[in-house]
């Protein structure tokens, strides 16, 4: 009687085929979660360095006898340039200048009784916020935020 002798490998044909299958998603999910984690964060950095230029163009600029919108449109402009740069579109960006004591957010009239748009030793508050819509989640939308308050002297 001779006994017949069976391969390990004759029954696992599929096998291969099948841990691929069970496999493949969760290497999907991690490499599309690895790069819209590195989309959201070139954004927060494109806003941090945006504000940080919009609060440097807020420090310097000399407001003696420019209108106050003159003044804000100074200190939009290098964020929108930055944004624009970093392959943003500006228009869905907010973008906000706030003085601290005497609460002027953005306003474009200047009260009668200033005379500057900053005063030495307020706080001056520049802000940026931008839509941020996941790839694998395309109905929800994230607001990311970036601000930076700096006093003057």
């Amino acid at each position: 009687m001779t006994r017949r002798r069976r391969h390990p490998w004759v029954n696992r044909k599929g096998q291969a085929l099948v841990e691929f299958a069970l496999v493949l998603p969760l290497v999907l999910l991690l490499v599309v979660g690895m790069l819209e984690f590195a989309k959201a964060w070139n954004l927060h950095q494109t806003l941090t360095d945006a504000v940080r230029e919009g609060s440097r163009r807020a420090l310097l600029a000399d407001d003696t006898d420019k209108p106050l919108a003159e003044e804000q449109d100074s200190v939009y402009a290098p964020m929108w340039r930055f944004l624009a740069q970093a392959g943003y579109d500006p228009t869905y960006a907010s973008m906000g200048i706030c003085n601290t004591p005497s609460t002027t957010c953005g306003s474009t009239s200047r009260p009668a009784a200033e005379s500057n748009f900053k005063k030495s030793g307020e706080n001056i508050t520049v802000t940026v916020s931008f839509p941020y819509r996941f790839w694998v989640l395309p109905f929800r939308t994230i607001t990311m935020k970036s601000s930076l308050t700096v006093r003057t002297e």
